[in-house]
């Protein structure tokens, strides 16, 4: 919306420009839409930065949890090695639940 509103910004600025300051202007919007360009990656990789600790925070919530309930494998770590063995023991007990249900359906 932003980039947008500064392109409508610049073209009518353009319409009403003296043809011997076109080039200037030209040069000026370029700067300007480079600037806002340079703002929204900024601020993209900030909110990107602000989704991976909050997705942290959770995996630490969801450890904490589960140790606490005394599933075994599971405790607070970062180690990448780790993380994926608690997916995979997660993944594991997901299936495990389903076919329970499927067969508890089964007999019902």
């Amino acid at each position: 919306g932003l980039k947008q509103e500064l392109f409508h910004r610049h073209k009518e600025a353009q319409q009403c420009c003296r043809p011997h300051n076109l080039p200037l202007l030209k040069a000026a919007q370029q700067r300007e839409m480079e600037a806002v360009e340079q703002r929204i990656r900024e601020e993209q990789r900030m909110m990107d930065e602000k989704i991976v600790l909050e997705l942290d925070q959770k995996v630490i919530d969801q450890q904490s949890t589960l140790e606490k309930a005394g599933v075994s494998g599971f405790y607070i770590t970062t180690n990448p090695q780790e993380l994926t063995l608690q997916m995979n023991l997660l993944e594991l007990i997901r299936k495990l639940q389903q076919k329970e249900s499927e067969a508890e359906k089964a007999f019902s």
